[in-house]
């Protein structure tokens, strides 16, 4: 038989239970909610992106073309320039040549001279130097 403490018991779990589903469907509204939010912010997004998507297009069409109009005025500018550009990639550069020294005295010496005062000096030739400017001659000891 049942007795009214098991009527009881029966009653407060079915009052438990109410309210824990009452408690799980505002969750379930709440998530809903917030899942139809994150659908529309995702929705922007994805509009974002191929917006971006389209100017990234249009800026990479813009610099091949400018790049294009370079090129083309640079060939009808020096028609030889682009072709002697592409072979001179694939060699190496000629090394530099030294300029020849000229065969009269003056000059060698001014060139000395010139080279002489582009080395860092010492305390020593500095003070020969500044004793006689005018001799053009090193006093080393």
């Amino acid at each position: 038989m049942i007795t009214v403490e098991q009527i009881r018991l029966l009653e407060q779990k079915v009052h438990q239970a109410v309210e824990r589903i009452d408690l799980l469907n505002q969750e379930n509204r709440s998530l809903k909610s917030k899942l139809e939010h994150y659908q529309t912010r995702i929705a922007e997004f994805e509009k974002l992106i191929e917006s971006f998507k389209k100017d990234q297009s249009e800026i990479e069409q813009g610099i091949i073309t400018a790049l294009d109009e370079l090129n083309r005025l640079e060939d009808e500018l020096d028609p030889g320039t682009s072709d002697a550009l592409e072979t001179a990639s694939d060699t190496p550069e000629p090394p530099v040549q030294a300029v020849p020294e000229s065969s009269s005295d003056d000059t060698s010496e001014q060139d000395i001279s010139e080279t002489d005062e582009a080395l860092p000096e010492t305390e020593v030739e500095a003070e020969a130097e500044a004793d006689n400017p005018q001799s053009g001659e090193l006093d080393i000891f």
